[in-house]
């Protein structure tokens, strides 16, 4: 069985070679999967590209998409791999690699379609992380539920793997930037599939000269985009009618 992870990369030249030393040293006793880790460079411009062609492990693969944003750059990862078990994360290693071989043997084993973590699960762990953070992850859950009715705790925490499923929901997204989990879920929620929520263990500063890239103006964009993804979903669904349960 085949599983491919993929990172999407802007400009993290900084963390990405400790990033996929920690993931491949994770995975190393991972026996009965045939792992890939896919980092897909989405029009940096600092070395991130050339760090990973460095990187030298036959396991780590790299796709350039320099169409902006991270839903562009995971779609189009996703439409380019023949795995089984298809999963993504973040470049600044914020999930620790047992939590993501959790998650794919769960799928391996069908225990849901969906396997997302949640830092908010009262099992979670959260190294370092301030309260103001925890607080607007719950800030943003509550709307994505009240503007489009998404269910689980956590729709940005960067651990999400799927069966085939899944990856044809994923698939089926439109939105650009890093909102299109909401618009992911809210599609699963329409066709019916299984989602599973786990708790991970959560290290917010990993590397801590890192700076966010989000920013105060993100909050009034995420709103703005989650009535734009509310008004998509019907046309979307009408599309996945041949997966629903």
């Amino acid at each position: 069985m085949k599983f491919t992870l993929v990172i999407p990369a802007f400009n993290e030249v900084s963390v990405i070679v400790p990033t996929l030393t920690g993931l491949c040293d994770g995975f190393r006793f991972f026996y009965d999967i045939d792992w890939t880790i896919l980092v897909v460079d989405n029009g940096s411009t600092d070395g991130t590209r050339e760090a990973v062609l460095d990187f030298g492990n036959k396991n780590v693969k790299l796709l350039r998409v320099e169409e902006k944003g991270k839903g562009n750059a995971i779609r189009r990862a996703f439409a380019k791999t023949d795995a089984d078990i298809f999963g993504f994360t973040d470049a600044d290693f914020p999930i620790a690699p047992v939590d993501i071989i959790s998650a794919a043997q769960l799928i391996m084993n069908n225990a849901a379609d969906v396997v997302v973590g949640s830092r908010l699960l009262p099992q979670s762990k959260s190294i370092g992380r301030e309260w103001w953070r925890t607080w607007s992850s719950h800030v943003f859950n509550l709307l994505a539920r009240a503007i489009v009715g998404v269910a689980v705790s956590d729709t940005q925490c960067p651990l999400k793997l799927m069966n085939a499923k899944g990856l044809t929901v994923m698939l089926a997204t439109r939105e650009p930037t890093w909102f299109f989990d909401v618009e992911f879920f809210a599609l699963l929620s329409g066709v019916g599939l299984s989602v599973l929520e786990i708790p991970v263990t959560w290290n917010e500063h990993r590397y801590p000269k890192r700076k966010s890239k989000l920013k105060l103006a993100d909050s009034f964009r995420a709103v703005r985009a989650m009535f734009r993804i509310r008004s998509m979903i019907p046309a979307q669904l009408s599309l996945l009618q041949s997966i629903k349960r």
